[in-house]
């Protein structure tokens, strides 16, 4: 393994954690009712860490609309 390939393992499993910024952002989409998918992009965040995240910090998720529309 390279040390190129050890620093992105480490600079990867280091930025998992939530920052109090990105919770206070991720509050405000929510509240806004934007889509999961719509804010994992904007927090580089995967679907399941938003919703995983929801969960972890008592967010109902009120903002999952089913589609309208044919």
């Amino acid at each position: 393994m390279s040390d190129t390939q050890k620093a992105g393992e480490m600079t990867s499993t280091q930025s998992n954690r939530w920052t109090p910024a990105e919770d206070g952002a991720f509050r405000k989409m929510a509240e806004a009712n934007i889509r999961p998918e719509l804010i994992g992009k904007a927090l580089n965040r995967s679907v399941h860490a938003v919703k995983a995240r929801a969960y972890a910090i008592g967010l109902p998720l009120k903002w999952f609309k089913p589609a309208k529309g044919k």
